[in-house]
């Protein structure tokens, strides 16, 4: 616990630093991850997410995911996956889909519920095209991404007895690799999440809670997205 204290507080200074020299914005997010179980070692996880800029006024961003994982044993997962993400551009008043595939692996600490996981992606980011052309898509840019996820859930207790109630601290770091013509630059964005959940059943749990999202684009300028975030996960046994 003190480990993890001591990384938030550093988390915080350092987000607090940044903030100064950066745009803030205000989203919504809502997600829903469910994971098909198609027997022990094989299984289908996908996610669907909503995300809406300027609170709840403006459009945003659609990202559909899915993949086939395969567990190796209760520690250890591995999966290839496909995501399609239209993302609402203001300046050309359209949506520029784009498409990825992405590879995976996971590790789940033994004692403790902390999952590690990597995540190496290859992505066709549509750009808009020319001010009067027919076509909304004017191009398309390739780039290489690696993410590093963190998610630790605690669980509450009352009188030394476990609720259904959980802490969920969580945070996710983008690098950008090689062969990238979407972005130079290294740091792509960092995504730090604390919420409060609810285990509803055996397979199904909801938390909510604040996200903090530190993006760079490529010209070097920063945002800071500010984000009411909503999760929904459920098991399904085939």
């Amino acid at each position: 616990m003190k480990k993890v204290l001591l990384l938030l507080a550093v988390i915080a200074l350092t987000r607090y630093a940044s903030a100064q020299e950066t745009t803030h914005a205000y989203q919504h997010w809502y997600t829903y991850f469910g994971t098909m179980k198609i027997n022990q070692h094989w299984s289908v996880p996908f996610d669907v997410q909503l995300r809406i800029r300027d609170g709840i006024s403006n459009k945003g961003q659609l990202l559909m995911r899915g993949g086939l994982q395969y567990a190796i044993n209760k520690q250890h997962q591995v999966l290839l996956g496909y995501a399609f993400v239209p993302t609402y551009n203001n300046v050309s008043d359209t949506w520029l889909p784009e498409q990825r595939i992405f590879e995976q692996y996971i590790y789940k600490a033994p004692k403790i519920d902390m999952t590690h996981r990597f995540r190496l992606e290859q992505r066709w980011v549509a750009q808009p095209s020319a001010p009067g052309a027919h076509e909304a898509i004017g191009d398309w840019k390739y780039g290489n991404r690696l993410r590093y996820f963190n998610r630790t859930q605690l669980t509450i207790r009352h009188h030394q007895q476990p609720t259904r109630f959980y802490v969920a601290l969580q945070d996710e770091i983008f690098l950008n690799l090689w062969g990238n013509s979407i972005s130079n630059l290294l740091f792509d964005q960092n995504r730090f999440l604390t919420a409060f959940g609810y285990q509803i059943s055996p397979n199904l749990k909801a938390d909510i809670g604040y996200m903090n999202q530190l993006v760079q684009v490529n010209s070097g300028a920063k945002t800071m997205n500010h984000i009411l975030h909503f999760s929904v996960f459920q098991n399904i046994n085939l």
